[in-house]
């Protein structure tokens, strides 16, 4: 059964600028918590099946992929175009 919760997840300074996607990918996986971008990272709120820690988890991994994702999208658009030529 879903318990509620409401934790704040510090999220390191470099990484706030992909905080924003990651809150969209994450009300489509977590649809009954809230997210919130603050100055020191990220608050949830809401009801959730996981613990604590796997939430903070699940939250710094969607950070990391959107990290990635905008690091690679330059070179992924050039490999395309490559092979479309």
């Amino acid at each position: 059964m879903p318990s509620e919760v409401s934790i704040e997840i510090f999220v390191p300074l470099e990484f706030h600028q992909f905080i924003s996607a990651a809150i969209l990918r994450l009300k489509y996986t977590s649809q009954n918590l809230q997210a919130v971008k603050t100055a020191n990272g990220v608050r949830l709120h809401g009801f959730a099946d996981m613990v604590t820690q796997n939430i903070e988890r699940e939250v710094t991994y969607q950070i990391y992929r959107e990290k990635i994702f905008q690091e690679t999208l330059t070179m992924r658009q050039n490999l395309y175009q490559m092979l479309v030529m």
